[in-house]
């Protein structure tokens, strides 16, 4: 298989887009810590097998993000820049395959190009490049089954099946079974609507689902052989099927969820993928058919599911940037009427103004620079508009995007971020020599950080989420009662956090005698109880 010169060149100019700007980027809570603390007990314990977070097993995840992780650790040292680096490294792999097998599978450079710039620029890719997430390597996963299974089917090829399972092996190591039961009910809807049994007979070809379990099934099967029946119960039962059946987070529970989702997470192409739905259904080309049914159909998979979360139709981002890509091709194809440009511009310019106008807002930042590259590119796109610079204008969208997100990390996300991390107080839970609690909450970033045990006290007078009690398994880390606490909390020194949303219930409770303020931050105040203040400055 050749890889194409641009392919090398999408990878090295996205990394470096993905990567610049997260050494200023702190762990957190509560989902990005779990998997940085989780990496961070693998390479300290040495048991690159069994994930452990807290000390404790933890079958929320496949090993793969851990793995990634933990080898960062490894070479970079253990640090918030090194925990990032897998999702840079991964998004711009994908980007890169994804020029790579659009350009084999259609032969048009041009579209491979637009597919490759849609995708690595559209605004959830490039937040998700940034994070800490297992959905990164699922995407990347998705880029090579999809491809690679379609190219099988279109030309017939064994060979390029039992690539597309060797991704989906991948894929299942990333996210579980759904790496393989979604890209695989996708093929099986696609053949249908062919029509074509012969595609059905080539999905399922001996040699691939050697390869596939050649590559997913050692750790599993390791898994089950030294975890039992606790692997399957907490992998498959509560993390998989439990999410499929009962809703973690009820609140999000609407069917129209990812719809509305949608429009947001192919900024600034959103017009374009659009467009390119809309004109492709005249034509209904094959690949177009597939980009239709991959896409939609994982929006309409994850909807049947009880579980919402944002991040989980992230892979329709691959279908739905070659649909932006042939939306592009068409939108600005000689003799098309100028006027359809603003399908292009409109979504560009609106998220260009809603970044501007929201900074207005933000209590923080020096946002001079923003609103500059704002003014300039609206120049630059009215000037490519008024001169028919066709080919200029989406360049100009992809080129000021990236530059406008670059300072939306630097003067905006990065001090957002640090309001959801515990770095600002760790030097002083750091001084404190006795045991630290968190109350109605917790910080699995301060664990990351000081490498201290936190005990959640669960609050009896704060609500309670409405969900099953199914999610209770869910908690690894130490947790107490508030009866609990308060016998401890009477005989011993120890430092308890408390977020500022929750000051009112503890108000409401006993806990409250005991407590001094030892030190105040902006999302979290922290008391201290017993005798013998120690300062932040005490050793």
């Amino acid at each position: 298989m050749k890889i194409h010169r641009l392919s090398i060149v999408f990878f090295i100019v996205t990394l470096v887009m993905y990567v610049a700007g997260n050494v200023s980027l702190p762990i957190t809570d509560p989902v990005e810590s779990a998997y940085a603390l989780t990496a961070k007990e693998m390479v300290i314990s040495g048991d690159w097998l069994s994930p452990q977070i807290f000390h404790q097993y933890w079958y929320d995840k496949p090993a793969l993000i851990y793995w990634l992780i933990a080898l960062s650790y490894k070479l970079f040292g253990i640090s918030d820049f090194a925990a990032r680096l897998p999702s840079g490294l991964l998004g711009a792999l994908s980007v890169a395959w994804m020029y790579q097998l659009v350009r084999s599978i259609s032969g048009r450079r041009l579209l491979a190009i637009w597919s490759a710039i849609v995708l690595g620029t559209s605004l959830e890719f490039w937040i998700l490049a940034h994070g800490i997430v297992t959905d990164m390597a699922l995407l990347l996963a998705s880029v090579g089954t999809f491809g690679y299974a379609y190219r099988g089917l279109a030309e017939g090829r064994t060979k390029w099946i039992v690539i597309a399972y060797l991704f989906a092996g991948i894929g299942v190591l990333a996210k579980g079974p759904v790496g393989v039961v979604l890209p695989g009910l996708l093929f099986l809807v696609y053949a249908g609507v062919m029509r074509s049994w012969r595609m059905v007979r080539l999905l399922f070809p001996w040699q691939g689902i050697l390869v596939f379990l050649l590559v997913a099934g050692p750790w599993y099967g390791y898994m089950y052989h030294t975890h039992g029946q606790a692997f399957v119960d907490g992998f498959l039962g509560l993390h998989n099927i439990g999410r499929a059946l009962e809703s973690e987070h009820p609140a999000d529970n609407h069917w129209w969820y990812y719809l509305a989702l949608f429009p947001a997470a192919s900024l600034p192409w959103t017009g374009a993928v659009i467009y390119g739905m809309y004109y492709g259904w005249r034509q209904r080309s094959d690949f177009y058919l597939f980009s239709m049914i991959a896409g939609w159909g994982t929006i309409l998979f994850y909807t049947l599911m009880a579980t919402k979360y944002p991040t989980y139709t992230f892979i329709s981002l691959v279908p739905f940037s070659f649909l932006g890509a042939v939306g592009i091709v068409k939108l600005l194809r000689i003799g098309a009427d100028r006027r359809l440009w603003w399908i292009l511009m409109g979504p560009t310019f609106f998220l260009w103004g809603l970044l501007a106008v929201g900074s207005y807002f933000v209590g923080w930042g020096f946002w001079y620079l923003l609103y500059v590259l704002v003014g300039v590119g609206i120049v630059l796109l009215l000037a490519c508009y008024f001169n028919g610079k066709r080919y200029l204008l989406p360049a100009v969208i992809g080129l000021v995007t990236m530059l406008i997100a670059g300072v939306v990390i630097y003067e905006g996300v990065a001090p957002l971020v640090i309001r959801r991390s515990s770095v600002d107080y760790v030097p002083a839970v750091e001084a404190f020599r006795g045991q630290v609690y968190y109350y109605d909450g917790y910080s699995t970033s301060l664990v990351y950080y000081t490498d201290r045990e936190v005990i959640r006290i669960n609050s009896d007078y704060a609500p309670e989420e409405k969900r099953s009690a199914l999610w209770n398994g869910k908690y690894k880390m130490p947790i107490v009662s508030e009866q609990e606490a308060y016998a401890q909390l009477s005989k011993e020194q120890a430092l308890v956090i408390v977020p500022r949303r929750s000051l009112k219930y503890l108000q409401q409770s006993p806990l409250m005698g005991l407590f001094r303020v030892y030190a105040e931050e902006p999302g979290v105040i922290i008391f201290m109880t017993g005798s013998g203040l120690v300062t932040m400055g005490d050793n």
